[in-house]
């Protein structure tokens, strides 16, 4: 074979490897295509299985490494494909209109500015913070909360709209949900209209609020400058004057010992001294419990030995279905005008409210059941933590009042017939409320003030009927019914006509006067010596003998340099310090694990110390520098004393002990303006 032939013949066979190469490689690339194919396809499928999956919780008293305060903190995995934010924004406007106003660039931001929506109830409650990390393939939300169990459904409650919503779920029914969760709300610890508007008072305020579960009770402000209640009863009352308040008959023979007005009457314990009582007063008359509450079991406009009897029965039958033990039955001569209520705040007129019993009004086409249901409807009924009145239940009291009237549930009253549904006006029983603080006359305001100086409670509630409360009570037609201790206040926040008064905030402020009357001086710290811990304590003594010293260490809590106790839970630990009615001055030791693994209870500092701090034990700790508060920062072998970002003092050191010997000078600068940054202790309990 010639040498042209052999390069032809190699040419060949060079074409032919080549071929067969480059088939190799196109069979490898489309291999490689369909790997990928499936990998990107699983992770669809995973991207689709896991949007919006939340994981992770954890619940915070306090500041925390994610928010400066109370937050409930967990992960979210978001599928980087999917629809647009806007066509997100779109449909979750449909279910929360507001949020059609969202500015949200990314699906992490509208999930947690609608997740804000939702934990707000419709009704604005005071949640507004949030911040957003992101963690690896995830994300962490942190939000502010109110109630754990609430917050964590909400969450959950928002995952699986927007996941129904990817899903193209037309089922899932978001304001049925919604709804129900509201519900939910409203039967949990702040579901209850006043104390929730007293927490808010204090929140709205800086002022510190804690929950106190075991004693089920709220404290506002910390230490010696605390108050701790439950509703508008609070920790301060006289015992025997709240006492006093729940015996109708006593009540009623203390304020006509004073001269003040109240209908005449007699205590009862059988049917027939209740007949007789009645027939000596003479009709119309009034019966009604001795320790009964909210208008339950009271019968007015009595006029015949009939119901009396009627009334005495109903009476103890009230008791009977609530276990309630029969202390007596009231039978007063009736009083004419219109129910109010009157109150009184750290002894001193506060507002007042006219009450009406619940009432519809005829169209001429619709019964009585028809109408109320209608009414019923009405957003000012919506009967939760906010709304100014309460539903009108259809109930025997309230059929036994049509018949009185000679109508019934299937009646269809006139245009503009006004159909009174109950005998008593209490706004629990469906009434209708007025503010008329503005219209009371002044000696009617003395009144309510010369009973209130009686009694050592911070809340008095008086009610009264009144022709005119504008008329002074000395022209008559106006009757104290009794008295209350522990009186709801939402009422005079939100009445259904006229303008509100902020009774909470006045709640609170009686006890504080200022908002920073609820603080003590806070030291906080990432650890210090056993030696500076007694240091502090030795000058806190100098300086005011009677003051308490509470600080916890890793050792656990001590008073005044006595160790008392070390509970396992961090929170209890600083709870056992900020609760004690004697504490002046706290310093409580954070490390990153009790940061990560509890936050803060407190919230802000006046003196901050750390000691070759971690990141987290610098972020928090410094973040809770209050106005003005120093900084004591060790790092390697240098101490720097800083103010409001200025280094006031630096110094070096050798070993453990000049450590100390500088941190301690340098606290010796700072103790007298600490100790009393707050001014000396009030009398704050006073009335």
């Amino acid at each position: 074979m010639s040498t042209d032939e052999k390069n032809m013949e190699n040419l060949q066979n060079s074409g032919t490897s080549m071929e067969a190469a480059r088939k190799l490689i196109e069979a490898v690339k489309q291999q490689f295509e369909e790997e990928n194919a499936k990998i990107l396809e699983y992770k669809k499928e995973m991207y689709r299985e896991n949007d919006f999956k939340l994981s992770r919780f954890a619940f915070y008293d306090g500041p925390n490494y994610y928010l400066d305060r109370k937050a409930m903190v967990f992960n979210i995995f978001i599928a980087p494909i999917g629809d647009t934010v806007e066509f997100y924004k779109q449909k979750i406007s449909e279910g929360i209109p507001a949020m059609a106003e969202s500015k949200a660039e990314f699906m992490a931001d509208l999930f947690a500015e609608a997740l804000l929506h939702v934990m707000k109830m419709d009704i604005d409650l005071f949640i507004n913070h949030y911040k957003i990390l992101d963690d690896g393939d995830e994300y962490i939300i942190a939000m502010e909360y109110l109630d754990a169990n609430v917050a964590k459904e909400a969450a959950y409650l928002v995952s699986d709209w927007f996941f129904a919503i990817s899903k193209d779920d037309e089922d899932f029914d978001f304001g049925k949900e919604w709804a129900e969760l509201q519900g939910v709300f409203d039967k949990s610890l702040f579901g209850g209209p006043t104390i929730y508007s007293l927490y808010e008072a204090g929140l709205k305020r800086d002022i510190p609020i804690m929950y106190l579960f075991e004693e089920n009770q709220f404290q506002w402000g910390y230490g010696k400058k605390q108050l701790r209640g439950r509703s508008t009863t609070f920790h301060n009352d006289g015992i025997k004057d709240t006492e006093l308040t729940t015996y109708k008959d006593m009540c009623g023979d203390f304020l006509d010992m004073c001269g003040f007005p109240t209908p005449k009457g007699f205590t009862v314990y059988s049917e027939e001294e209740a007949v007789a009582a009645a027939e000596e007063i003479g009709f119309p008359c009034v019966v009604k419990p001795v320790n009964g509450h909210k208008g339950e079991g009271v019968t007015t406009r009595i006029m015949s030995e009939q119901e009396v009897r009627l009334a005495f029965r109903r009476i103890i039958e009230i008791g009977e279905n609530n276990d309630v033990a029969f202390q007596g039955t009231l039978v007063q001569t009736m009083v004419y005008g219109t129910d109010h209520r009157l109150l009184a705040v750290g002894g001193k007129f506060a507002a007042a409210l006219q009450r009406v019993p619940a009432f519809i009004e005829g169209d001429g086409g619709h019964t009585i059941k028809e109408l109320i249901n209608m009414e019923n409807s009405k957003l000012i009924r919506l009967d939760n933590a906010r709304s100014p009145l309460c539903k009108i239940n259809i109930d025997d009291d309230l059929i036994q009042y049509l018949s009185q009237q000679k109508k019934s549930l299937t009646t269809i009253p006139d245009q503009g017939e006004v159909i009174t549904l109950r005998k008593v006006a209490n706004i629990s029983a469906g009434g209708v409320s007025y503010n008329v603080s503005e219209k009371i006359h002044p000696d009617n305001i003395k009144l309510v003030e010369d009973i209130a100086s009686y009694l050592s409670v911070r809340n008095l509630g008086i009610d009264v009927l009144a022709e005119n409360i504008s008329k002074s009570w000395k022209e008559g037609n106006f009757g104290i019914i009794e008295i209350n201790a522990g009186p709801g206040v939402f009422m005079h926040l939100a009445p259904a006509y006229g303008g509100s008064i902020d009774v909470p905030g006045m709640i609170i402020m009686s006890h504080f006067k200022d908002p920073r009357n609820a603080r003590i001086p806070i030291i906080a710290t990432n650890g210090v010596s056993k030696g500076i811990a007694d240091h502090i304590n030795y000058k806190v003594h100098e300086l005011d003998p009677s003051n308490s010293f509470g600080y916890q260490t890793e050792e656990g809590v001590f008073f005044d340099g006595v160790f008392f106790h070390n509970n396992p839970d961090h929170t209890q630990n600083q709870k056992l310090i900020l609760r004690k009615p004697q504490v002046g001055i706290a310093m409580f030791t954070e490390t990153s694990d009790s940061i990560f693994d509890y936050g803060l209870l407190y919230r802000g500092a006046d003196l901050v110390i750390l000691d070759d701090p971690t990141a987290a034990e610098e972020y928090v700790l410094t973040d809770q520098l209050m106005d003005g508060a120093a900084l004591i920062e060790v790092k390697e072998n240098h101490i720097e004393l800083i103010i409001n970002n200025e280094v006031k003092e630096s110094a070096q050191f050798a070993n453990d002990e000049e450590k100390d010997n500088v941190i301690k000078n340098f606290i010796d600068l700072q103790i007298h303006d600490l100790m009393n940054k707050y001014g000396d202790v009030e009398k704050l309990h006073a009335y």
